[in-house]
C-alpha cells in the first residue's frame, strides 16, 4: 500500500486505464482459452468440489498408442514446431510454471493419450484401455473437467485427419464406444468447439441461441410485459411499466402450477436442447413443454463444469446452461416436485432418490448469476430471452383468476371419469326435466 501511495497520481491512473484496457480485451476475445474454474466459484468449496480431478491430472497411458518410435517422434516434433501458437490457447497462469521443454511434453502426452482414450474407449470393454470399470468411469469423468481440457487446435495436429476424423473420436468418446459399435467411420463436426466440454455443451445448447425471436401467436407476450431494463440502443421500446407487481411470480414450484390446471409435457422434437421450451395457454388450463433430462452419478460434475465453462470472461455466451438450471430451481422446490416432472415424462432420475435431485437443482440454483436476472429484458444480462418470455407467459395465464377457477372446477368435479360421466348424466337428466316441463306448460293441441 505504501508503494502505491508513492507512486505518482499520473502513473496510478494510467495504469488503471490500461488494466482496464486489458479486461475488457479479455472479454471480448473471439478465442476462449483454456483456464482455470473461476475464482469465485473455486471459493465454495460445495461447488469446487466437483471440478478438481480424483483420477488423473491426466490420463497418461500411451500404451499401444506410440508403439512406433518413429510416429512418436514425428508427433512430439509437431508439437515442439508450433508451441508459440498453442501457448496463445492457454490462460497465463495455466502455464506460467511451464518452461517450453516441460510443456511441449506434457502437451504431447496428454494430446496422444486423449486421441487414444476417445478411439479405444468402450462401456462394457474397460479391458481394452486395461482399466478396469470403476477406473474407466472416473477416468471419463476426469476428461470433462474444465481445468483438464485440451484445445481443439492441438487435437487435430495430433490426429491422423482434421475434422471428420476427429469429430468422430469426440463422437465415439460422449457415446461412451457406441459410435463405433454402430459402424460408424466419420462425423463431421457443425462447428469449431474449442474443447472437448464445449463440444459437449453445444449438444444442449444452440451454437447461435444469443438470439430468441418470439414467434406471432394468441400467446405472445408484449415487450412492455416483460420490460424492466433496456440497453440505450433500443430506442424504440415502449416506456417501462411502473406497477411492480405484475413481475412478481405468484407461482412458486410445478405443484401451483398444477393447481392452476398447467400440465407439463416433455417436448416432441429437440428433446435434449435446452432452450427448446414452450408454454400454450388453453380454456382449461395450459401446457407447459420442457426438455427431457437424464440424471445419474456424473451429472453433478458434468453441469457444474459447463456452468463454470459459461462464466470463463472470455467466453461469450449467454448462459444457456446457467438459464436452464435457473429456470428449473424456481420450479423445483422438494421431491414432490421432482416426482410430478419424473412421472410426466421430463425427468429420467438413475442417481437414487428424488429428494437427492431436488437437492442438487436447489443448491446449484445458488450458485447462478441469472438467478437475480431473470425478469431483465436486456442482452447485457446473463438470461435467455426465451426463458423470460416462457416465464412471462406462465405469469400473465396464471394471475387470471377465471383460468385459475376453471382449472379448480376440473380438478374437484372432473379428476376422473366417472365425475365426469355423472355429470353428463346429470346435464342429461336436467334437459329432459326442462323438456317435459315445457310441454307440460305448452301442450300440443
Amino acid at each position: 500500500m505504501a508503494e502505491i501511495l508513492h507512486t505518482p497520481v499520473d502513473e496510478r491512473l494510467t495504469q488503471l486505464l490500461h488494466q482496464t484496457f486489458e479486461v475488457h480485451n479479455q472479454i471480448s476475445s473471439s478465442k476462449t482459452k483454456i483456464q482455470r474454474v473461476p475464482t469465485f466459484l473455486r471459493q465454495n468449496p460445495d461447488f469446487a468440489k466437483y471440478c478438481i480431478p480424483k483420477m488423473i491430472s491426466f490420463v497418461r497411458k500411451l500404451m499401444e498408442a506410440l508403439i512406433k518410435e518413429a510416429a512418436a517422434k514425428l508427433l512430439y516434433k509437431i508439437i515442439q514446431d508450433n508451441i508459440g501458437r498453442l501457448k496463445l490457447l492457454f490462460s497465463v497462469d495455466v502455464i506460467e510454471c511451464y518452461v517450453d521443454k516441460e510443456l511441449i511434453w506434457m502437451l504431447f502426452v496428454d494430446g496422444c493419450s486423449l486421441l487414444y482414450y476417445m478411439d479405444k474407449v468402450e462401456d462394457h470393454r474397460p479391458e481394452k484401455l486395461r482399466l478396469k470399470l470403476d477406473q474407466l468411469m472416473y477416468t471419463y469423468r476426469d476428461i470433462m473437467l474444465l481445468e483438464n481440457q485440451l484445445p481443439m487446435e492441438l487435437l487435430e495436429l495430433l490426429s491422423k485427419k482434421k475434422g471428420a476424423d476427429l469429430g468422430f473420436l469426440m463422437h465415439n468418446f460422449l457415446s461412451g464406444g457406441n459410435a463405433k459399435q454402430l459402424g460408424m467411420h466419420a462425423i463431421k463436426l457443425k462447428q469449431n468447439p474449442t474443447h472437448i466440454l464445449d463440444y459437449y455443451r453445444s449438444n444442449f445448447v444452440d451454437a447461435e441461441n444469443g438470439k430468441y425471436v418470439m414467434k406471432q401467436d394468441d400467446n405472445k407476450v408484449d415487450d412492455e410485459d416483460i420490460q424492466v431494463s433496456l440497453p440505450p440502443e433500443d430506442l424504440d421500446a415502449p416506456p417501462v411499466d411502473r406497477d411492480a407487481s405484475r413481475f412478481w411470480e405468484r407461482y412458486k414450484n410445478i405443484r401451483d402450477l398444477k393447481s392452476a390446471g398447467i400440465r407439463v409435457k416433455p417436448n416432441k422434437s429437440n428433446v435434449l436442447k435446452w432452450d427448446n421450451i414452450s408454454f400454450t395457454s388453453k380454456w382449461f388450463g395450459g401446457e407447459l413443454r420442457l426438455p427431457m433430462f437424464l440424471f445419474n452419478d456424473n451429472s453433478p460434475y458434468y453441469f457444474r463444469n459447463m456452468i463454470a465453462y459459461e462464466m470463463c470472461p472470455d467466453f461469450n455466451n449467454n448462459f444457456g446452461c446457467s438459464s436452464f438450471f435457473s429456470f428449473m430451481d424456481s420450479l423445483i422446490d422438494d421431491a414432490e416436485d421432482v416426482k410430478e416432472l419424473r412421472l410426466a415424462g421430463v425427468f429420467q432420475n438413475l442417481l437414487g432418490s428424488d429428494e437427492e435431485l431436488a437437492k442438487f437443482f436447489n443448491e446449484l440454483g445458488h450458485d447462478l448469476p441469472t438467478k437475480l436476472f431473470h425478469y431483465i429484458r436486456t442482452d447485457a444480462v446473463a438470461y435467455s430471452k426465451k426463458y423470460i418470455q416462457v416465464k412471462f407467459q406462465i405469469q400473465k395465464h396464471y394471475r387470471k383468476r377465471w383460468n385459475k377457477w376453471l382449472a379448480e372446477a376440473r380438478s374437484t368435479y372432473f379428476n376422473t371419469p366417472w365425475s365426469l360421466l355423472a355429470f353428463l348424466a346429470a346435464l342429461l337428466a336436467l334437459v329432459l326435466t326442462f323438456i317435459q316441463a315445457w310441454y307440460a306448460i305448452h301442450p300440443k293441441h
